[in-house]
């Protein structure tokens, strides 16, 4: 029961919020709001409809690439922050070099790193550093006594 669980709500909540970091830390260094900017309304609704795109064009670019991680990190049981770090940091590279290739600018190299760290970094504090602990584990076998046995 607690693997369905995890299947059907932690490691979907996980993406989501994995997601909307990832686009928070690829948005963030181009944003430039001029003072009082944000008392519009109309500007607010459009801020967040960017937003979620953002998070909806993340979730598109990664999510296969991801799920073969998670179920790699869940069949394994592969809770580590230095794996789940290193898996965000070269899925951000292999964005930069995909969309971009060699001339991409350092800014938006930059930000599609920190994005793909942010979104493993949270979905490892989510999810990910529970990996693998819904399996079942085996005891070892307990050695037959020697007492009582005559050498």
């Amino acid at each position: 029961m607690i693997a369905v669980l995890r299947f059907l709500f932690v490691i979907p909540i996980g993406f989501v919020a994995g997601c909307l970091a990832a686009a928070a830390a690829l948005l963030w260094p181009f944003i430039d709001l001029p003072p009082g900017m944000l008392d519009d309304p109309v500007m607010m609704i459009e801020l967040f409809l960017g937003f979620m795109a953002q998070a909806g064009m993340v979730g598109a670019a990664v999510l296969v690439p991801w799920a073969i991680f998670m179920v790699l990190t869940e069949i394994f049981a592969l809770p580590s922050i230095l794996l789940h770090l290193g898996a965000g940091l070269a899925g951000g590279l292999a964005l930069s070099r995909a969309w971009y290739g060699e001339a991409a600018a350092s800014g938006t190299q930059t930000a599609l790193i920190v994005g793909g760290l942010a979104f493993m970094l949270v979905y490892w504090i989510l999810a990910g550093r529970s990996a693998g602990h819904w399996r079942r584990r085996s005891r070892p076998a307990t050695p037959p006594s020697t007492e009582g046995q005559m050498t």
